[in-house]
């Protein structure tokens, strides 16, 4: 399987989880459907039914054309000449992915806040001042039990293990160990957040209290051992970028299933004690959340709050750095069409190689080579690839560029097409080292025997 087939593979479950969840929100959960918050009385109203069953059906149809469109993406993948534009075309799907769904949620978010205040359904006095943050303090105070913090160093450590056996890749297995210690620094972050609370029953605040805080520490020790397994993945499949990036993709995959289902689990939950509410006492924090979706609350001096159903977190808008991290973020997702140009050409461009005069260039989009033949040492035709890890660089099944470690540890700087063998293996005289191709066997052999010609009547002369 082609690499840009792999990666369009890689994502294709992406609208499926999203229809999964953004359906879920459909249901009444701590009485909030589709992030507005109503009371008991309006479960069973018709408009409300009405706008659910077509939020339903538009989140559904939407996951089916983008599903299909990534399958063809995968299919279409093995054909080389479409690789370039159908890179671009993975990139745009990404931000369609994630910008249709959510504005189908945000749209049946505000036609269902209009038929709120039209039915007068918010919670409490008209014009009563809203902007408050709401807290139990009994149940702040209560000590939740949680797993043992040891568990993360001891993660941690196993990911440093490769190094031991492969310190020439320090670079690679740092952060991934810097990624475990962060799992560590959230998993105490959490137990800080603020209470559960739905309406003014203390027992059931405690309760789901300690069901978040259970969930995200499954999901913390989970990341974490994932971070670590990456390591030991580079240190295993280092040697093929196809087996590392499948490995990679898998243990991706794992940690996102584990975390939609302790979502899914706790939502489930979440329905289930909370089906009673809404009929007394509530908490209605609607004014807070912008389409349900965006927390803006001055009044709160929390960063990060936690989202009002399921596991996830938002950042506080109103604060200065909420609005630095939804710049940042926003700037992330504009920027894909922006890679996707690049990864466009990254693929599409073949590898090149040519002698101009007395200078050997080697180039593939990024990458450009060139050598002074008064500089080259030795030159060898090689007919198979050595063994070789990436240390800086890109590699697929159509180019590999960058530098590269040798099994031998040898260095070099590596432009060519591994489907389109033979080789030149150069040695120049300044000790650096190149192996280097075009995606024209030909030209590569005319060029070796050029050099060659010339190193020889070089050593004749002498």
């Amino acid at each position: 399987m082609s690499t840009v087939s792999i990666m369009w593979l890689s994502i294709c479950w992406l609208p499926l989880l999203m229809w999964l969840i953004l359906r879920n929100n459909a249901r009444f959960k701590k009485n909030i459907v589709v992030g507005v918050t109503l009371p008991q009385a309006a479960r069973d109203d018709t408009q409300v039914t009405t706008i659910l069953t077509r939020y339903r059906r538009q989140q559904m149809v939407c996951s089916i054309i983008l599903t299909i469109i990534a399958l063809i993406g995968t299919v279409a993948g093995a054909l080389r000449t479409w690789a370039g534009p159908l890179m671009m075309c993975w990139s745009l799907w990404i931000l369609a992915s994630c910008i249709i769904p959510e504005s189908i949620f945000a749209l049946t978010n505000h036609k269902l806040a209009i038929l709120k205040s039209e039915r007068g359904w918010h919670y409490g006095k008209a014009g009563e001042n809203k902007r408050v943050t709401i807290a139990d303090i009994s149940a702040a105070a209560q000590q939740y039990p949680r797993i043992s913090e040891m568990w993360f160093f001891v993660i941690c450590i196993a990911s440093l293990v490769p190094i031991l056996l492969d310190y020439n890749n320090l670079v690679i297995y740092l952060p991934s160990a810097a990624c475990t210690l962060l799992m560590w620094v959230t998993f105490q972050w959490f137990y800080r957040n603020r209470s559960e609370i739905v309406d003014g029953n203390t027992d059931l605040t405690q309760t789901l209290t300690r069901i978040r805080r259970r969930a995200w520490a499954c999901v913390n020790l989970t990341a974490a051992t994932i971070f670590a397994l990456m390591s030991w993945s580079y240190f295993i499949f280092q040697a093929s970028s196809n087996l590392y990036l499948v490995s990679m993709i898998l243990l991706g995959l794992f940690l996102i299933i584990v975390a939609f289902a302790t979502e899914m689990r706790v939502r489930g939950l979440q329905e289930r004690l909370t089906k009673a509410s809404g009929k007394d006492l509530y908490v209605d924090e609607d004014d807070h959340w912008i389409f349900g979706i965006f927390y803006y609350n001055p009044d709160d001096t929390k960063l990060i709050v936690n989202d009002r159903i399921g596991i996830n977190t938002s950042f506080n808008l109103a604060r200065p750095a909420g609005k630095a991290i939804a710049i940042a973020i926003t700037f992330i997702l504009l920027c894909l069409p922006v890679a996707g140009v690049f990864m466009a050409d990254e693929f599409g461009t073949p590898v090149s190689l040519e002698l101009s005069g007395q200078t050997i260039k080697a180039y593939h989009s990024l990458i450009n080579y060139e050598i002074d033949m008064n500089d080259v040492l030795t030159i060898e035709l090689v007919n198979q690839l050595p063994q070789m890890t990436r240390t800086s660089g890109g590699a697929a099944d159509t180019f590999l560029e960058g530098n590269f470690l040798t099994s031998q540890h040898e260095s070099l700087k590596v432009c060519l097409n591994p489907e389109a063998g033979p080789w030149l293996l150069i040695h120049t005289k300044d000790n650096t080292s190149y192996l280097l191709g075009a995606n024209d066997t030909a030209q590569t052999k005319t060029i070796f025997e050029k050099i060659s010609i010339k190193l020889q009547d070089e050593f004749t002369q002498k």
